[in-house]
């Protein structure tokens, strides 16, 4: 889930150099698309990682030539189709006809909205002696902000799709399960059967790295081989992917956002919604005089069309 970079150092001057003269030398508004450095030299406070929510559903591009009118506002949107919901067969005799069933199928819409990071004000001429790379702090960083906002709002609509914990979900059955005790190989192995008993294959799950680290305290007898070594004097590493019973599996750091002992279980993606990026991610820069103010903002829209698709797992132990 974590990408860093281990490129040889480069003249970070140069390229804040480089970025200064841009900024000096464009319109008073304007927009910088691509502008990431590959490294830098400054020392971290926490590590960002990348949005987690893209891996359960796609994002796809799209553009204005896809999008559809609406009768009640003008707001970009998309208007799909689900699968009709089909009847079913029966045996009959041979001097029988078969019934008349009128069906139609459904649709859905994806709603587009803005998410942006704050207004960022500096004076330009302070950005002369910075010794360390300003693009990634200003880019790479506001990018990964975009993107746990968009980890925040896929979440959001996660529990409001699985409903109250031992309750009722947005399908009318239970989506939101608890389960007495720690994590073990037999307790874990029932979260398999929620989406396949919803009739629906297990696409990815979603847990944070606090609670991944259960798995490394599986011994032989419940792993039942040499990995439980390899894991642990290796840790997860020991796994070329993160796989469990056959499912993979994503371990985030954001346990603000994933709490401990919880796991999100989510179906394949064509079982399960539509990601569109409307406009992607841009950094608007505005100077007046040596006052610059620039921020970073993209335009998506996710809906969760297949309200099964997500279930919801919260050991006790």
């Amino acid at each position: 889930m974590n990408e860093t970079d281990t490129d040889t150092p480069v003249n970070v001057q140069q390229f804040n150099a480089e970025f200064v003269s841009a900024i000096e030398n464009s319109p008073l508004t304007g927009e910088i698309k691509e502008a990431s450095a590959k490294t830098s030299r400054m020392i971290g406070r926490r590590l960002r990682e990348n949005g987690f929510w893209r891996h359960v559903i796609k994002p796809e591009t799209i553009g204005n030539g896809d999008l559809h009118p609406s009768l009640d506002s003008d707001l970009p949107r998309i208007i799909e189709n689900m699968e009709a919901d089909s009847p079913g067969a029966k045996s009959m005799p041979f001097n029988d006809g078969p019934d008349t069933e009128f069906y139609r199928g459904d649709k859905f819409e994806i709603v587009f909205y803005k998410i942006s990071t704050p207004n960022f004000a500096k004076n330009i001429q302070e950005l002369r002696t910075y010794s360390i790379d300003l693009r990634q702090v200003i880019t790479d960083n506001a990018l990964k902000d975009l993107q746990t906002a968009e980890d925040t709002r896929g979440l959001q609509i996660s529990d409001r799709v699985v409903g109250s914990e031992s309750g009722v979900g947005a399908s009318g059955q239970q989506q939101n399960f608890a389960i007495t005790g720690a994590i073990t190989r037999q307790s874990y192995r029932t979260i398999k059967n929620h989406l396949e008993d919803l009739e629906l294959n297990n696409g990815v799950f979603l847990i944070n790295r606090h609670t991944c680290n259960e798995f490394i305290g599986f011994d032989r007898n419940e792993l039942g081989g040499d990995k439980a070594a390899d894991l642990f004097f290796q840790g997860m590493a020991a796994l070329d992917k993160l796989v469990v019973l056959g499912v993979p599996h994503l371990a985030t750091l954001k346990r603000a956002l994933v709490p401990d002992n919880v796991v999100y279980q989510f179906t394949e993606p064509n079982y399960l919604g539509r990601f569109y990026i409307l406009e992607d991610v841009t950094i608007y820069v505005e100077r007046k005089r040596d006052m610059l103010q620039f921020n970073a903002e993209e335009k998506i829209g996710c809906t969760i069309a297949n309200v099964r698709g997500i279930t919801r797992t919260r050991f006790t132990g």
